[in-house]
């Protein structure tokens, strides 16, 4: 962090690529560009637990995704960050996985915290949080498929 900007590439289409190759029932090796990407399940359910699940990894995508994007926005209202702590609680009714139900909203909620370091004023934090909910690629699909994301930003 450290005050730095995140420069995003011009507006636009574009393809973001991975591939993967199943090495268990439970875990999955990828690539995304040239980084490597691990995801398994906890023993119990037939994985090595070597790495986080593919839910706990969507989780992560959401977060870190909240940080991109709460800077490129920052940046726009004229405010700094110089820190995050992030942390997000996804209540996830697993009736689908083992056929119980329909389930039309897999995470009908997600508890998302934010603490800032940061100059700006609480004013400044709720249009930040606002702008990151409709800004953010992983919020807006977790919203689109009916998901409740409950957040709570502050300074920290």
């Amino acid at each position: 962090m450290g005050g730095r900007t995140v420069s995003i590439s011009k507006p636009g289409l574009f393809r973001i690529r991975v591939t993967g190759h199943a090495v268990s029932v439970a875990r999955t090796d990828l690539a995304a560009r040239d980084h490597r990407i691990m995801v398994d399940e906890p023993v119990e359910r037939g994985g090595t637990d070597l790495a986080a699940t593919p839910l706990e990894t969507m989780l992560a995508a959401f977060l870190s995704c909240t940080n991109v994007i709460a800077n490129v926005v920052a940046a726009d209202l004229g405010v700094t960050i110089t820190g995050m702590e992030l942390s997000a609680v996804g209540e996830f009714d697993n009736r689908a996985v083992f056929g119980k139900a329909d389930v039309p909203v897999p995470f009908p909620r997600i508890t998302l915290s934010v603490g800032l370091k940061t100059d700006a004023t609480p004013d400044q934090i709720e249009a930040l949080r606002a702008a990151v909910a409709v800004r953010c690629p992983m919020s807006m699909i977790l919203r689109q498929a009916g998901t409740r994301i409950e957040e709570t930003w502050i300074a920290l």
